[in-house]
């Protein structure tokens, strides 16, 4: 009897969790999809850079929405147990409240694991690829030239262009006059019918290339059908290996770190915050479902639809409860060890408490 209850009430907890991991790992994307947004369509980054960073960015955002996402299952799957009167009969069956949520708290110590697990092996690496193309990207990548019709703009390093049509639906030009400046000579000009602008080059097309003499006048003609002329967008080469920030490394990479900036006399009080806030937040899921199994358990008939609204109210206490430990910690009025932990152990006692108090 026993374990048919216990696959019962895993049952239960499916659909709930799945839709807490959309539903919340959705409002963190959002902040994310803003900025995406304004980096393609404000500061017109590539749209294969943008879509990386995006990527990396999803597992730091499943291992934030995680704890959320199992509050809510366990409160919307022991809340429709009790509104559908199952709890109740289990306990007169002999069942203790505790012997019920037992199989819950199973789930949530395993994806306590299974954060701890990404934070310290998927995390750092997206992390660390994020803001690789971030900076390569974005920070060291130069604008496209900004067309202009009818006007002379910079058509890149030491390019002048004019412009008499310009379709920006389609990005072409056409009647394109281009003065290439090549190191205090007179300059080289080119007449092309038609040009289109990409990520890497210029192409002009059905026109003609010459070079003027002191007097002004033009000589060596060249007539082209297409001619490709390569655009430098970068401040600097690419940089390939950059040095994680402590936030983001590993554990056992931190510690080492911690140990290196204490031997030569830095403040690492910040870092050690950091380091206990790594093995603190994972543990999250497992006391979060702790705390929501015996509150659903007593909210009777209303239970299952006020899952949503106890989820987020426990999860802003429990966030408001962590911004103040960390700003305690590194401001030194805490150890960095309770400034992690004492959100935790607060909800711990307070579920410990609850289940006491529901169970009799």
């Amino acid at each position: 009897m026993p374990k048919i209850i216990d696959r019962y009430v895993l049952a239960e907890l499916v659909r709930p969790a799945i839709f807490g991991l959309l539903i919340f790992s959705s409002l963190w994307l959002v902040n994310v999809l803003m900025k995406m947004i304004d980096l393609f369509v404000t500061k017109e980054v590539a749209f294969t850079a943008v879509v990386r960073i995006f990527a990396y960015s999803l597992p730091v955002v499943f291992t934030t929405a995680c704890p959320m996402a199992m509050l809510l299952a366990v409160l919307m799957a022991v809340g429709r147990l009790t509104a559908e009167s199952e709890l109740t009969a289990m306990k007169a069956g002999g069942i203790s409240l505790v012997r019920i949520i037992t199989p819950l708290i199973g789930v949530g110590w395993a994806a306590s694991v299974a954060v701890l697990a990404l934070n310290e092996m998927v995390v750092p690496w997206a992390n660390l690829e994020r803001n690789r193309v971030y900076l390569n990207e974005v920070v060291l990548k130069k604008p496209l030239p900004k067309v202009a019709q009818n006007i002379f703009f910079e058509g890149g390093k030491e390019l002048k262009m004019f412009v008499r049509h310009f379709d920006p639906k389609t990005s072409t030009l056409s009647d394109v006059t281009v003065f290439h400046f090549d190191s205090g000579n007179f300059p080289r000009i080119t007449e092309a019918k038609g040009a289109l602008l990409s990520e890497r080059e210029w192409t002009f097309t059905n026109g003609i290339m010459y070079t003027s003499r002191p007097n002004g006048m033009p000589e060596h003609y060249v007539h082209f059908k297409t001619w490709n002329y390569p655009l430098d967008l970068r401040y600097a080469d690419e940089i390939k290996d950059i040095t994680p920030r402590p936030s983001d490394m590993p554990l056992q990479d931190l510690y080492r770190y911690i140990k290196e900036q204490e031997s030569k006399g830095m403040p690492v009080v910040g870092h050690w915050v950091d380091l206990w806030w790594k093995t603190a937040f994972p543990f999250a899921s497992l006391f979060l479902m702790m705390l929501g199994a015996p509150l659903a358990a007593g909210s009777g008939r209303s239970g299952a639809s006020l899952g949503i609204g106890i989820s987020i109210l426990l999860m802003f206490c429990y966030y408001v409860l962590l911004a103040i430990c960390k700003g305690l910690g590194e401001a030194r009025h805490m150890s960095p060890f309770w400034a992690a932990w004492l959100p935790n152990l607060i909800v711990l006692v307070l579920a410990i408490w609850l289940i006491r108090r529901a169970g009799r």
